[in-house]
């Protein structure tokens, strides 16, 4: 389980910055709990190859078991989705989108909880399909927009112009006189009383 998990681990780091970041470790984890209902519903619909051929899995001695470790991991990807923002790699609205598709696979694993059979299972599994494609989807979509963002402030920013661009030259006065100058003369001496 935990071998199939690092390609991703893997991938992030050396695509990113060289290093196993938090980010590495999130995609780590996420198909690490995805993993599970993934396998758990294929191998209930061909439980019966696995007996034949002597396989003790989980699905052949612990039916259950096999659908409850099911929903446990989908619903553990629910607050772990949730979390990935906070790692950099995506951007926060990621954590709605994920909640949508998380809520629905976790629907998907409570129907084979609760009555395991081919036809919930079949369910689970198909979904299971899809579900990373969709996430890695929005994934993608999230860091990009973050990317983009963070360069269009970057870049307003830092512009050595930024002061310039929000109060012209051509706006302000050229010298005191012209600022204030009844204030300037006064200063001068030069200022003189009203008639009485």
């Amino acid at each position: 389980a935990v071998v199939s998990t690092q390609s991703g681990h893997y991938g992030r780091g050396a695509a990113a910055s060289g290093t196993l970041d938090s980010g590495a470790l999130a995609l780590c984890a996420l198909i690490y709990f995805w993993q599970f209902p993934h396998f758990n519903s294929l191998s209930f619909n061909v439980r019966q190859d696995y007996c034949r051929a002597g396989y003790n899995m989980m699905s052949v001695t612990d039916v259950a078991l096999n659908a409850r470790v099911s929903l446990r991991n989908t619903a553990a990807l629910i607050p772990l989705c949730m979390a990935i923002p906070f790692t950099g790699i995506s951007h926060c609205s990621f954590s709605f989108y994920s909640v949508v598709v998380n809520t629905y696979f976790t629907y998907l694993a409570w129907n084979f909880y609760k009555s395991p059979n081919k036809q919930t299972a079949r369910e689970l599994f198909r979904f299971s399909l899809v579900y990373l494609p969709i996430l890695f989807g929005f994934l993608a979509i999230g860091y990009a927009f973050k990317e983009r963002t963070a360069t269009s402030e970057e870049k307003h920013h830092s512009d050595k112009h930024y002061m310039k661009d929000l109060c012209p030259s051509s706006v302000l006065p050229a010298s005191a006189d012209q600022l204030c100058p009844v204030s300037h003369k006064a200063s001068s001496g030069n200022v003189t009383s009203a008639p009485s």
